[in-house]
């Protein structure tokens, strides 16, 4: 879990050692997501919890496939979830997308690999590799953006800022201390 415990400055009608409103991201092995519950809302409705509905052909559901999908350069996102997958199915059919980074169900990759440093590689689906960090970063700060702009639209007179979040980054327990390591890194390395 990342936390952080700040002052919210002009939420003074909030206890200053809370947070406006919890962000969970679920980085999933499969599929993945977000859901946020805001203070004021949880007091009065401890059940209410907001996400985002991802849709996929006849799908929807408050999870993505967890597949990103990373430009050329191999530091520019493109998309992730379902649009990844479509993007990547689309440049197939064109040609072109061997110098695409496409990444599908990456994160058990960290569990499998022993050795685990901060510069692991891991390859995408057409053995080509990036640094493990870039791709985890880039998918978590995918997830995060998307996070902030559905809670912005839920306020309607304030502007949120990021230390009026509690963040909450989920791992596998069955992780070692090295692989959970990891994944805060990759976090932090996103803010």
């Amino acid at each position: 879990m990342i936390s952080k415990a700040l002052t919210l400055g002009k939420f003074d009608h909030i206890a200053s050692n809370t947070n406006l409103l919890v962000a969970a991201i679920d980085f999933g092995t499969t599929y993945s997501g977000w859901a946020i519950s805001f203070k004021h809302e949880y007091k009065s409705n401890p059940t209410k919890v907001s996400g985002k509905h991802y849709y996929g052909g006849r799908v929807a559901s408050l999870k993505a496939p967890t597949k990103i999908l990373i430009q050329p350069d191999g530091r520019t996102f493109d998309s992730f979830g379902y649009e990844a997958e479509d993007k990547y199915i689309e440049l197939t059919r064109k040609g072109g997308h061997e110098n695409w980074y496409y990444f599908s169900r990456f994160k058990m990759m960290l569990y499998e690999k022993t050795g685990l440093t901060r510069n692991i590689k891991l390859e995408d689906e057409t053995h080509k590799q990036l640094v493990a960090k870039t791709v985890f970063a880039l998918a978590i700060r995918y997830l995060k953006d998307e996070m902030l702009k559905e809670s912005q639209n839920q306020l309607t007179s304030e502007q949120l800022k990021e230390e009026d979040i509690n963040w909450v980054l989920t791992v596998p327990a069955i992780w070692n201390d090295a692989a959970k390591q990891f994944m805060r890194e990759a976090a932090v390395k996103v803010g």
